[in-house]
């Protein structure tokens, strides 16, 4: 997915060509948060924008990640096996999306912008709160931007959800068609493909092995700890999970 990082300034800028009179305007990444140096560059050229982050439980958001690249054809190790070669992946110059662990531990993260931007333009949110109450979620975060807060939203639509393909072959024809740069997918239109296989080509995800998750969750109890106290918030719903006492939803 490299071929899609946009690197030169000018291309960037192009994004926001059709602005005009719009009160607030943004872009977002899954990266920026953990690509060091990234805050300091935002900062650099816009120094008064505000920071939206939605952080998942860790063990949840690990588990995600694996599963997204499983359902892409990318990723073929068990992810057992695809924990173990995290950190040699990342010495290859695996992207991010493979750093299974360390993207779930936010703290220094997280700290990062806030030291950089300032508490006042940074709101955290969490992606449980954000899945329950997603109206209410987008009202604060309206508010946050300084914008009108009574907006209807339709939330009902869940995008890149994951999964195991139900057909691999099907399913990476499908993927192909999906990527702007294939020649051929200029002439079908991604979102019928995406859509079919959401319907079709998709089962839900296996579920992660026990013992897994008690090792990964022993991991990440340190840095939750932490980020609790960064926030100065309750991250009890997290730390339920941690003592299995919450069900996977």
């Amino acid at each position: 997915m490299n071929r899609k990082v946009m690197r030169d300034e000018e291309q960037y800028a192009q994004l926001f060509a059709r602005v005009t009179t719009e009160k607030a305007i943004g872009e977002s990444s899954a990266f920026y948060l953990c690509l060091p140096g990234t805050a300091e560059r935002i900062a650099r050229v816009v120094p008064g924008a505000k920071m939206l982050m939605i952080l998942r439980e860790p063990v949840e958001r690990t588990y995600s990640a694996y599963s997204l690249l499983r359902r892409d054809g990318r990723e073929m190790l068990s992810f057992e096996e695809g924990l173990c070669q995290e950190a040699a992946r990342k010495q290859q110059g695996f992207e991010p999306m493979w750093w299974y662990k360390e993207l779930s531990l936010y703290t220094a993260q997280v700290q990062r912008y806030l030291e950089v931007f300032g508490r006042a333009q940074v709101k955290v949110l969490l992606y449980e709160e954000l899945f329950a109450n997603p109206g209410q979620m987008l009202r604060e975060v309206f508010a946050f931007l300084g914008v009108r807060e009574e907006v209807e939203i339709n939330t009902s639509v869940r995008y890149n959800v994951s999964g195991a393909p139900r057909s691999r072959w099907l399913h990476t024809v499908l993927y192909r068609l999906s990527d702007t740069s294939n020649a051929l997918a200029k002439h079908v239109k991604p979102a019928l493909a995406w859509k079919a296989m959401g319907t079709f080509l998709l089962r839900p995800a296996p579920e992660m092995n026990p013992e897994t998750r008690a090792e990964l969750q022993a991991y990440f109890a340190e840095d939750v700890g932490k980020l609790e106290e960064l926030l100065q918030r309750d991250l009890r719903s997290w730390h339920r999970r941690e003592s299995g006492l919450l069900q996977k939803s």
